[in-house]
């Protein structure tokens, strides 16, 4: 007697057609179950960890996990350890409302434990270090008695400001400002205005055999005064330019400095709270002197050599008051003390 062809998976086992609710508990033949999730479903990151986290806020932790499966298994092979992590802390949430706390407890620590593992930040704004925490604290309080459904509710991913439209106010050669409509985490509107501009090369001109650091003055017309500070600036032209070329050029046109070494230091954010700018710290060694090649804007400038100790002196009189020369003092003093990331 002949029997149909069972549906089967890449391996050849049988896939099972039986209904089954939604913790993934099989039902009698001909109930009506909840949907199931493909295995070879294939999603974006960010489209996974919706639907994933969807499906946790409804109380289905066994399809979040079985989303997030499909994530680990058909996902690069850098980020399995990541999938796997968060398809492990669903099943062991599901293990939970299934009331199997011995089952949930050893799963909720392994995926803590993988986890733990994945580089920080996380990639796609998952927020690894609260759910490491989560599923191993969650862990405990299973082993120490039962926990209530609300002690299940996890964010996967950091709760950020989501953009919903976007307009732009104005713009010129140097920088654009837009208001976008945003909806908070908790789900009220407002508008955001922000300020983009070219990421910037800031420079740190030294003179190792002098322990002499070169700065330049100019008048800075939105404080209605002259600072000192670093030479730092943008190629709006030339958005795409590489940083350290772009430090290069910000060198010789301030200061007609040539560098025989350019070393990257970090990274900076201008104004965080109003402004998408950032910029790149860079020590520059083995100078030569040469003409400087300044800008129209930039005629009122100077520069000259400063000691360490005539720097310090500037910075505790006021002298030195611009914020990214003084965090990029401390890119300097890190990688002098050996603490540099």
């Amino acid at each position: 007697m002949g029997t149909a062809a069972r549906d089967r998976d890449d391996s050849g086992r049988p896939r099972s057609t039986r209904p089954r609710d939604a913790l993934g508990r099989p039902l009698p033949y001909g109930s009506e179950g909840v949907a199931r999730i493909p295995d070879d479903l294939e999603l974006s990151p960010a489209e996974t960890l919706a639907y994933a986290q969807d499906l946790l806020d409804d109380g289905q932790a066994f399809s979040a996990h079985e989303v997030l499966e499909a994530a680990w298994k058909n996902g690069p092979e850098h980020e399995r350890a990541l999938w796997q992590g968060l398809a492990q802390l669903a099943v062991g949430i599901t293990h939970v409302q299934r009331g199997n706390r011995t089952g949930a407890a050893t799963l909720l620590r392994r995926a803590s434990a993988r986890l733990s593992l994945v580089d920080r930040p996380a990639p796609y704004d998952i927020d690894v270090a609260h759910l490491v925490e989560f599923a191993a604290t969650l862990a405990d309080e299973i082993d120490e008695g039962d926990v209530d459904a609300e002690r299940l509710h996890i964010r996967l991913r950091v709760d950020t400001i989501r953009q919903t439209a976007t307009r732009e106010v104005y713009r010129n050669n140097w920088l654009t400002l837009r208001e976008d409509d945003i909806v908070r985490p908790d789900g009220s509107t407002g508008v955001y205005a922000v300020v983009d501009k070219p990421t910037y090369a800031l420079v740190i001109p030294y003179d190792p055999v002098q322990d002499r650091f070169h700065l330049v003055e100019q008048f800075r017309y939105p404080l209605g005064l002259r600072r000192w500070e670093f030479p730092q600036g943008t190629a709006p032209e030339q958005e795409h330019l590489d940083p350290t070329a772009l430090a290069h050029r910000e060198l010789r046109e301030e200061t007609g400095l040539r560098a025989e070494h350019m070393e990257r230091l970090g990274q900076l954010d201008v104004a965080a709270g109003m402004s998408s700018q950032r910029g790149w710290v860079f020590l520059a060694t083995g100078l030569t002197e040469g003409e400087h090649e300044r800008e129209h804007e930039e005629q009122d400038m100077h520069s000259a050599w400063f000691s360490r100790a005539e720097l310090d002196r500037m910075i505790r009189n006021g002298d030195i008051t611009d914020a990214q020369s003084l965090a990029a003092l401390t890119f300097l003093l890190l990688r002098e003390s050996g603490i540099q990331r």
